[in-house]
């Protein structure tokens, strides 16, 4: 190898694994002694960012999911290669308004783009949107201008644990 193409390929091995170790360590476990201290730092942001979009959005409210329907679409990105979107369309009834005023029958909309693929840990606040197969499920609803911005599920039966802490508990039994 020649000097320079040395360099190159040590500065490019540096820089991966840099990048490697960055998503590694903000998905470490954290030990049971940190355990209340993260998740509490979790619960802050949560609230904080909940508010924030409870003040960009419109249209705030709880309400059941009486109808989604669905329109896939293939489009061409800015690269011109193929995307494959779902057009959603949501109409709630049971309606409990926190902030603006849902019409009866009003349609809000939210788009998936099924070719994205993301990798990280945790979920990004607002990515949470009603699952194809949540008809008749409670959520809680953000949106703006007939776009859903967020929504999140409120079971019928909520669990002392979330499926997450019930497989850590079972991971930490001997």
């Amino acid at each position: 190898m020649h000097k320079p193409t040395r360099t190159t390929a040590a500065s490019l091995l540096l820089l991966l694994t840099t990048l490697a170790a960055a998503p590694a360590q903000s998905c470490a476990m954290t030990g049971p002694e940190n355990r209340a201290r993260v998740q509490q730092e979790r619960i802050d942001r949560t609230k904080a960012a909940a508010l924030a979009l409870k003040e960009e959005a419109d249209l705030v409210f709880v309400g059941t999911l009486a109808q989604l329907t669905l329109q896939p679409e293939t489009v061409k990105n800015d690269k011109g290669h193929e995307v494959v979107l779902h057009r959603h369309q949501a109409v709630f009834d049971q309606v409990d308004p926190i902030k603006g005023s849902y019409a009866k029958g009003q349609v809000l909309e939210y788009t998936v783009n099924k070719n994205l693929v993301q990798v990280r840990c945790g979920s990004v606040f607002r990515d949470n949107v009603p699952k194809e197969n949540g008809v008749t499920e409670r959520y809680l609803v953000y949106a703006r201008d007939g776009k859903i911005l967020r929504t999140n599920h409120i079971p019928e039966h909520p669990q002392v644990l979330s499926g997450l802490e019930e497989a850590l508990h079972l991971r930490e039994l001997p």
